[in-house]
């Protein structure tokens, strides 16, 4: 009997879709796993994002977004409002999509759902992990331990030490020196024998407020250039857009609120700001990279802004938050439409 849509199955158990009018999505959560959704070829990437939020039964879809890498293998945001399939096509190195944070908070108690709380701790190791936000190895013990307690349970004290030597525990590649390895899993066994009775979600709460005090937390960032020719990375953070000098200059960080605009011209990128005439430039890769960097950075600023003015009246008591139709990176979408 022949399969609906055109759908072919393999020996390895997986559907290919051969129908022009669909497409199966393969998306990698934060927990490494994937799943597949059968979509239309015009649906929007907002559409995809629901979908897995769905599957997640998360309602705070506000903070996520879905990734891909681009032919440069660099990570790239989807565009919510454009079609996914298009976007994957003409930009994507694979088809695989990737489920992340795609805007920060200040502290993590103004996540309500628990499921959004774990999702976000996820992302939160992966950030570490990764070295996307460094830490001290007193830092990294730390957050081990809470790991370990978040993600398995209580001590044992018969096959501790034996079994975290089976998982990656510390940043990839940091610690080369096995002595050292060693010893500090070790204190990691002492940490996790002492949280003993902690249970994960209280475990995973304290793994995100150590990690968002930490250098790096939130930021995302992009090789450029300034005005003088400079080397630097350019890049968004919690507070607005940061300029970091490869020569050990302090960074500069110009404050959301004093971004008036900004905008992109072919390779270049630029801050209108409210106290000054002439805007500051920067020149990124090329001008699709400009266009991307103008385009994160709007929804940035307008995901900040509002956010900033939400919890200045919001609630001490925490209600229920209903699921929204749309996200903050489609609003923004819209709102930047204008400056494409």
């Amino acid at each position: 009997m022949p399969l609906p849509f055109g759908l072919k199955l393999k020996r390895t158990r997986r559907y290919t879709v051969s129908s022009k009018s669909c497409l199966v999505t393969r998306i990698q959560l934060l927990n490494s796993e994937f799943v597949e959704f059968t979509l239309s070829v015009e649906s929007s990437g907002q559409e995809c994002l629901e979908a897995v939020a769905q599957r997640l039964e998360l309602r705070e879809i506000t903070y996520f977004s879905l990734w891909y890498f681009n032919k440069q293998n660099q990570q790239r945001w989807i565009d919510l409002e454009k079609p996914l399939k298009k976007q994957l096509d003409k930009y994507g190195l694979l088809p695989t999509v990737y489920f992340g944070v795609v805007f920060y908070v200040p502290t993590v108690g103004q996540l309500q759902q628990e499921i959004t709380r774990y999702q976000y701790y996820l992302q939160l190791k992966k950030d570490v992990l990764e070295g996307r936000i460094p830490c001290s190895i007193e830092q990294a013990i730390r957050l081990a331990g809470l790991a370990v307690q978040a993600d398995f349970g209580d001590f044992n004290r018969y096959d501790s030490q034996e079994f975290l030597q089976k998982f990656v525990l510390f940043p990839i590649g940091w610690i080369q020196d096995e002595r050292v390895l060693e010893e500090a899993t070790q204190k990691v066994a002492l940490l996790y024998q002492n949280y003993r009775g902690l249970p994960a979600p209280e475990a995973e709460v304290l793994y995100m407020q150590e990690v968002e005090k930490m250098e790096g937390y939130g930021q995302e960032s992009t090789p450029a250039k300034d005005s003088q020719g400079t080397d630097i990375l350019l890049g968004a953070c919690l507070d607005g857009i940061f300029v970091k000098h490869k020569n050990g200059r302090p960074p500069l960080v110009f404050k959301w609120n004093e971004i008036n605009n900004m905008t992109h011209n072919k390779s270049f990128f630029a801050l209108e700001l409210a106290n000054k005439e002439e805007s500051v430039q920067f020149q990124t890769e090329d001008m699709e990279t400009s266009k991307y960097v103008c385009r994160m950075c709007l929804a940035r600023h307008t995901f900040y802004k509002i956010n900033k003015s939400s919890l200045q009246t919001q609630p001490t008591a925490v209600k229920p938050v209903q699921r929204r139709s749309s996200t903050w990176m489609s609003l923004v979408s819209r709102h930047a439409s204008a400056h494409y």
